[in-house]
């Protein structure tokens, strides 16, 4: 029951975030982030090239997970996660030496105009903030969410949906659904995409050994219970 209590808080959290991907006033301010001459390039060659190259290299910052003291020779600093209490924030993180006593404060937005103005996080902020600039740009998309450790979008592109992942270097950024697999080692149970009515189990778009994963679940496999879930939030 505690692991269904906590897929029920990350739930909320994705129909809350997803929400505003349906809301055109949070839509037009993100695609005015996107420079004319990314859209320009977009539109030419008909490729989201452009826009993953600028929004990786350009535009977000990537926070690591364990920072490092820059007055103690990159000494490795200790870490406070203080869960959110707001509809604002999913949580905080407190990054502190242990010699001096510096910190650095990581709060952990799941307001999509929150994070783009500080443009900085690790794989949820960004397919959060990503998954906003395709929406904005009439390219339906979902986030996705692997409950290992990573998070990217689907886009619906010639009416089918694909991997796009922004923190990944192009080509590998796009359409390379068993990159984590392969590449990773991953060792998935579910990968569930997520949109403001909608979750499903897209498990299968992302493995080559379906009957490892099956195996994984064992007989009882949660994807109707976490439907129910999911609408219930």
């Amino acid at each position: 029951m505690n692991q269904l209590s906590s897929y029920a808080t990350a739930f909320t959290q994705y129909k809350r975030i997803t929400e505003q991907y349906s809301d055109q006033t949070v839509l037009d301010s993100i695609k005015q982030l996107v420079p004319d001459k990314v859209l320009k390039l977009i539109r030419d060659n008909q490729s989201l090239k452009p826009l993953l190259y600028w929004f990786k290299n350009d535009f977000m910052k990537w926070m690591p997970k364990e920072l490092q003291c820059t007055r103690c020779n990159n000494r490795p600093m200790w870490v406070q996660v203080i869960e959110g209490d707001s509809t604002t924030l999913r949580k905080t993180e407190i990054h502190v030496c242990d010699i001096c006593g510096s910190k650095q404060i990581f709060p952990r937005y799941d307001r999509i105009l929150r994070i783009a103005e500080t443009r900085i996080g690790r794989c949820t902020e960004w397919s959060i903030l990503f998954g906003a600039i395709l929406n904005s740009l009439s390219i339906q998309t979902k986030i996705v969410h692997d409950y290992l450790d990573h998070c990217w979008n689907e886009s619906l592109i010639d009416k089918k949906w694909v991997h796009v992942d922004s923190t990944l270097d192009f080509p590998i950024s796009l359409n390379h659904p068993y990159y984590y697999e392969q590449n990773w080692g991953k060792k998935y149970v579910y990968v569930l995409a997520f949109s403001s009515d909608t979750l499903e189990d897209v498990t299968t778009n992302y493995t080559q050994h379906w009957d490892l994963v099956q195996k994984r679940r064992g007989k009882e496999d949660k994807v109707g219970e976490f439907k129910k879930i999911y609408f219930r939030t």
